[in-house]
């Protein structure tokens, strides 16, 4: 269930901008925050921004490639919060887009959805809070590689509930979400403060498909009261998606870690025991997660589990001594995934672009 928790605000996204060298928005704006890109298909997509007051505001587009006039999606009504969902497009195919609202121009580009049959990739990573500049350095190693999409699996912000902290977000995450889709799960520090989903076109969980492959987001931080009803939707959601050639779950506890806290440890075979049963008898071949600041990678029984925590968040210690460990790291880091068909090649990187580990994965 979701809870509301009281919006504050203040100074230290300003303070911290300038720290990092971001820019700063001193004037009421018509796009305060985005441009950003939210649940492509093979023929819509959404582009999201923020205005500092309602206004009413539109989406100009066309084809990366090729000649011809631009079509244009105008809001109905003056909105903060601005989604807008364009309809009618080719599918697998990059556009150009600009935003117009009020003062501001925003731009980027965006790309539709993979047909089952195309290769595609993309990048998993969590817990970019806390120290923006650590962010915008795994982001750097990021953009170049130009993925379909991005999962990222919690921990957005240090607290959720603090606007400020979304600004200083927001401004880090720029260069990466003009032009690339933005999945989120849940985490722990996003407190399930209405910013999130005021941001995220997204509910508390959530599937979609994307080329051959079948997502699914949940909450892993709901309550006892709340595990039977997330069991049940977990599983008939993947057991109604058997027939996609990859199914690939992210959320933001670890259910596998060799992290060097024996309260996490003890929190993960907990989880593990609970969610397992439900992977394995829905086929799930992936489970991605945050949490952790570091990078992992655990294997048991043709399931592979990333911990992917190194997005800006200060670092914990591993130590390789569970069971299914197959490589782990502390370093600041994303994955790369790309899919062609059967096959899905995984790639761990540090922050400086070197790899941690490269490996393959084939399915049935």
């Amino acid at each position: 269930m979701k809870r509301i928790h009281q919006l504050t605000a203040g100074t230290f996204a300003i303070a911290l901008a300038s720290v990092v060298g971001l820019p700063i928005h001193a004037s009421a704006s018509g796009i305060s925050k985005g441009p950003y890109l939210q649940n492509p298909t093979q023929t819509e997509v959404t582009v999201c921004w923020v205005s500092d007051t309602e206004a009413v505001g539109e989406v100009s587009y066309k084809p990366l490639t090729g000649s011809g006039a631009s079509e244009t999606v105008k809001e109905d009504k003056p909105v903060t919060h601005h989604k807008v969902r364009i309809k009618g497009l080719a599918s697998y195919t990059r556009y150009s887009y600009e935003v117009l609202c009020q003062d501001r121009k925003g731009a980027g580009t965006f790309l539709t959805a993979a047909k089952p049959n195309q290769p595609f990739k993309f990048i998993g990573y969590g817990d970019n809070r806390t120290q923006p500049d650590k962010h915008a350095a795994v982001l750097r190693t990021m953009i170049p590689w130009k993925p379909d999409f991005v999962i990222q699996s919690g921990d957005l912000v240090a607290d959720g509930t603090k606007e400020d902290q979304w600004t200083v977000f927001w401004e880090t995450a720029k260069p990466l979400v003009k032009d690339t889709a933005y999945f989120p799960a849940l985490g722990n520090h996003e407190r399930e403060g209405a910013p999130y989903f005021k941001y995220f076109e997204v509910p508390q969980e959530y599937s979609f498909e994307y080329g051959n492959t079948h997502f699914v987001a949940i909450d892993s931080n709901r309550p006892d009261s709340e595990f039977k009803a997330q069991e049940e939707w977990l599983r008939k959601d993947l057991l109604a998606h058997k027939s996609a050639t990859w199914r690939v779950v992210f959320f933001h506890h670890t259910p596998m870690t060799c992290v060097d806290m024996a309260a996490r440890r003890s929190a993960a075979d907990t989880m593990l025991k609970r969610l397992e049963p439900i992977f394995k008898e829905g086929n799930a071949q992936l489970i991605v997660n945050g949490h952790d600041h570091n990078y992992q990678h655990h294997m048991k029984d043709g399931i592979h589990y990333i911990v992917s925590g190194g997005g800006g968040a200060p670092l914990y210690k591993v130590v390789k001594d569970t069971p299914y460990v197959v490589q782990a790291e502390t370093c600041h880091n994303h994955v790369r995934f790309e899919v062609n068909g059967k096959k899905m090649t995984i790639e761990g990187i540090r922050e400086d672009g070197t790899s941690i580990e490269k490996f393959e994965v084939t399915t049935k």
